[in-house]
């Protein structure tokens, strides 16, 4: 009887062992997923930034609201000197501790950014702007412009509200209401607590920008083409299978027209320099 109780503590000990190295592997498969979506993002601010003559290593750059410092790292391994900054401590933590332990990452405010004028010449502004309440929005972009150099770059990737399912909670169609009705529908798909989520359409992304010294050019459609000859950067796994049986279909080209209409947002701004100006 003994011996049985013992081999059954045993049992016991092997499966909860064999539970957390199964959790273990499950939490570093989705942190490579991860790293490797963020890694695509770099590596289409980069191509997206030389298509307009651009170059990063001409001066430091400033990764805002870098969040665990996926693409902070990036660039780094680039040789292009990057600095990241966050306004959340623990996800700090986890970029200095775990992603990037050499990496130069600063726990600060988006809208009070303690840097001198003129200090950047590259700014990296992805998957921000849609968790920053809208009145922040423009105080934000005025901080870019006094610390970025005249000349230089400001990547803006954000959440359109024409977006095939929003992003965060892959609820479909939940921004084409208006914004009223957000919270209830979300409530009908999920029991968690509301996530605070502010997509834009082109028109208002323009309108923010013009209210800056930053002039603005849209290259929504360099993400949407690039989406569509590449499905396996794409991180919603319904919408990749969608690509892919596009690719396969021969409709690459009929439905970039569509995908320019409901991808994510992308613009380039440049500072002005207004010292030019008579």
């Amino acid at each position: 009887m003994k011996l049985f109780q013992e081999l059954l503590t045993l049992k016991r000990i092997i499966s909860n062992m064999l539970t957390k190295l199964s959790l273990i592997g499950q939490v570093r498969k989705q942190s490579a997923a991860r790293a490797w979506k963020r890694e695509q993002r770099a590596k289409e601010a980069i191509t997206c930034l030389k298509l307009t003559g651009h170059n990063p290593k001409s001066g430091v750059l400033l990764d805002l609201g870098c969040g665990l410092g996926y693409l902070t790292r990036y660039f780094s391994k680039l040789g292009i000197e990057s600095v990241g900054v966050d306004i959340l401590s623990h996800k700090i933590k986890i970029a200095k501790k775990k992603v990037f332990r050499s990496g130069n990452f600063i726990l600060t405010d988006g809208v009070k950014l303690p840097f001198r004028e003129e200090c950047f010449t590259t700014v990296i502004l992805n998957d921000v702007l849609e968790h920053v309440p809208y009145t922040l929005a423009k105080p934000m972009l005025i901080e870019v412009e006094r610390t970025l150099k005249a000349g230089g770059k400001l990547f803006i990737s954000v959440e359109s509200r024409c977006m095939v399912r929003e992003g965060h909670s892959l609820i479909p169609f939940l921004t084409w209401f208006p914004k009223p009705c957000w919270n209830a529908i979300y409530k009908i798909f999920t029991e968690h607590p509301v996530y605070p989520f502010y997509p834009y359409t082109i028109g208002e992304l323009k309108r923010v920008c013009s209210e800056t010294n930053l002039t603005y050019r849209n290259y929504t459609w360099f993400y949407a083409w690039n989406k569509i000859l590449n499905a396996k950067g794409i991180g919603d796994p319904t919408l990749r299978k969608i690509v892919k049986m596009i690719s396969k279909l021969k409709l690459s080209k009929p439905a970039y027209v569509i995908a320019e209409k409901v991808s994510v947002i992308l613009f380039i701004c440049e500072k002005v320099d207004s010292t030019s100006n008579p």
